[in-house]
């Protein structure tokens, strides 16, 4: 077991040294054991590429499907995360998957009627969340946030946008071509918090 546990971590540390974080992410499974869904019901629309294009919400090549990946600024660039629809709408609450620090706090998208809405990015240890969309948060930077704790409420969008990266990410990253290598794809996880 020893040697196996030797081997494991060498080709980890291979992985990382070639700057591969995503196949990184990928073997470190995150423990779906140890978190909890953003809110308490199920999202109000689907989450993947195929449910939410067939949905019915969204019209023929929409620029605003919610999936990770989506076309996104006339197809300039990919949607960095996911957009989950809570049953409540605006004012819901969000909570904290994880225990975390609370690491960054920044204005994130303004909308056309001039509501500005914030990400909060969180350092939960295994791996880095951005809960974003958020009314103005009433914390700071360093926050300890416990898991389950209500951490925001969903701004007029009526929706949580949500990213995941690898650990040790200080940013969100807006994703123009390629897909940073830090960014990882947090649908598999949702469907598992959200029971789908």
């Amino acid at each position: 077991m020893y040697f196996l546990s030797r081997v494991f971590l060498s080709c980890l540390f291979i992985l990382i040294s070639m700057n591969s974080l995503a196949v990184a992410a990928e073997l470190l499974e995150i423990p779906m054991t140890e978190l909890v869904a953003p809110f308490e019901s199920r999202p109000k629309y689907p989450l993947t590429k195929d449910e939410s294009i067939n949905c019915g919400k969204w019209g023929e090549n929409s620029q605003d499907y919610p999936y990770f990946g989506a076309p996104r600024g006339q197809n300039t660039r990919n949607h960095a995360g996911i957009d989950i629809y809570p049953q409540g709408g605006a004012g819901s609450s969000v909570k904290a998957l994880a225990d975390g620090i609370v690491i960054k706090i920044a204005p994130f998208y303004t909308r056309t009627n001039d509501e500005v809405t914030y990400g909060v990015l969180v350092d939960h240890a295994d791996f880095v969340a951005n809960y974003a969309e958020f009314e103005k948060p009433g914390y700071k930077v360093s926050t300890v946030i416990k898991q389950g704790e209500i951490i925001g409420r969903i701004s007029g969008t009526q929706q949580l946008h949500f990213e995941l990266y690898a650990k040790g990410t200080t940013d969100w990253s807006p994703w123009r071509g390629k897909q940073p290598d830090n960014l990882i794809d947090p649908t598999e996880m949702l469907l598992k918090l959200f029971n789908n």
